[in-house]
């Protein structure tokens, strides 16, 4: 639920000073009174616009996951600093305060506390790579063989860029990579979970993402984070996200968030599904092949093809032309059409290991916990067994 103090905010028809820029809340196309926001699976994010009419993300964690704001702030200053990384790189982590009050704009004390450890960043231009693949599904959109491999290469060098840094994402999935119909560029966003040497593993950290999370985030049949904690953990996901681009089209089933790979048979490394999409693959682009089978089949992570491995297959890819045209303008319908692509939006399936005890009670990890039902009360005699308590 979108939290009350955004609504009030929203209301108010005013904009607030954060961070020095006036912002007020998009609201929702399609419920007249609550503000445009997005769960994902550690936070819910806000849309949010400024004078300019620039798009702007208030991300709130929710409320049993810790924050850590050291690693955040650590984080933004290790990834490359490139357009493809901006959401990580131009965010803010605000603070109680960061909510100004002068005459004409929105200000409650509520609303500051509440921003109190919020995220602040730019709005990705473009679509993500969950909305993009539906409309290839409902046939609103065609990609041709340039075009997809064009989405691939840009991804891939993202990871390239990453692994330079000795850094991982750790969380590839179609909902964390954003493509620009223009350029055909992708962009990352999401980067709470990103592993450096030099960094200390969060205890709020996710394995991945349903359908994009390999075997080896297994350890004797528990989901283990510190698996996935590592230089080329990115490599498994990446090869996942290549096929889907270079596949997914009105055919495509949908699994997991929104992708074509059963997270269960990525687990089992074996399948209908997976040999379904090998043979398709083998079909259309033969070449990758056995970049899927390596993956599938790795051992670790750096058995995983990497950047330069999928790049040789791209430029040796015949038929393909160098400058492919552009997707078209995703954007037209506005703040309607993107209340429609979320309101049909699957939620998120971030995956977590279980808990211990002692992080349960320390309320370290982001575990979904059921609503508190109170209970009746009930007083007993110090001894129900006398008979002289009896009835």
């Amino acid at each position: 639920m979108a939290a009350e103090v955004v609504e009030r905010w929203l209301k108010s028809k005013r904009n607030a000073i954060i961070c020095r820029m006036p912002l007020k809340p998009i609201e929702h196309g399609r419920r007249q009174g609550k503000p445009l926001s997005s769960q994902k699976g550690q936070a819910e994010a806000f849309f949010l616009t400024d004078d300019h009419g620039r798009w702007w993300i208030l991300k709130k964690f929710h409320g049993n996951c810790n924050l850590d704001r050291r690693y955040l702030a650590r984080v933004s200053s290790l990834l490359p600093q490139e357009k493809g990384f901006a959401c990580g790189t131009q965010r803010q982590i605000l603070s109680a305060g960061s909510l100004w009050k002068t005459w004409g704009y929105h200000y409650s004390k509520d609303l500051d506390r509440w921003l109190d450890g919020t995220i602040l960043m730019p709005r990705i231009e473009g679509l993500d790579w969950a909305g993009l693949a539906d409309e290839l599904r409902d046939g609103s959109i065609q990609l041709d063989a340039s075009q997809r491999i064009a989405i691939c290469k840009s991804l891939t060098q993202l990871i390239e860029r990453l692994e330079a840094k000795q850094c991982c994402h750790r969380d590839l999935s179609c909902g964390n990579v954003f493509i620009d119909s223009q350029g055909l560029l992708s962009f990352l966003i999401d980067f709470d979970s990103l592993y450096h040497p030099s960094l200390t593993m969060p205890h709020a950290t996710t394995c991945g993402t349903t359908g994009y999370t390999s075997h080896l985030a297994w350890n004797r049949g528990r989901l283990d984070a510190q698996r996935t904690w590592c230089e080329y953990a990115d490599r498994y996901a990446l090869a996942l996200l290549n096929v889907e681009f270079l596949l997914v089209d009105g055919h495509s089933e949908v699994t997991g968030e929104g992708g074509i790979f059963a997270q269960e048979e990525l687990r089992k490394q074996a399948g209908t599904g997976l040999t379904s999409i090998l043979g398709q693959l083998r079909t259309v682009f033969p070449g990758a092949v056995q970049l899927l089978e390596s993956t599938i089949q790795s051992s670790t992570f750096s058995d995983c093809p990497g950047p330069g491995d999928w790049m040789r297959f791209f430029d040796a890819t015949g038929g393909v032309s160098p400058k492919p045209a552009a997707i078209g303008e995703l954007m037209t319908a506005g703040y309607n059409r993107i209340g429609k692509i979320l309101g049909k939006r699957r939620p998120a399936a971030p995956l977590w290991p279980a808990p211990s005890l002692n992080q349960m009670a320390q309320g370290a990890l982001c575990v979904p916990r059921k609503p508190q039902v109170k209970l009746p009360q009930l007083s007993l005699p110090a001894n129900p067994w006398d008979k002289q308590n009896g009835p």
